[in-house]
């Protein structure tokens, strides 16, 4: 993955989840608290079209900036 970091986003400013772009072009959601691939029901939204991607991280930040746990 491109842009990847070890550590945890630091400012509460900046979005929860956003997108990385992987080695073979699909994308990945990566949850900025942990630097790990956003999941749910046991599933890492990893692979996703860049699309795809950006629709579900832009619901997911939604869902938090709202007060809601996204992932549940």
């Amino acid at each position: 993955m491109k842009n990847v970091t070890d550590e945890p986003c630091p400012s509460e400013d900046l979005p929860r989840y956003e997108i990385r772009q992987e080695l073979r072009g699909r994308w990945t959601i990566i949850d900025t608290l942990t630097s790990l691939p956003a999941a749910t029901d046991g599933r890492d939204f990893v692979g996703l079209s860049k699309r795809d991607a950006e629709d579900i991280a832009r619901e997911l930040n939604l869902s938090v900036a709202q007060g809601r746990d996204p992932l549940i």
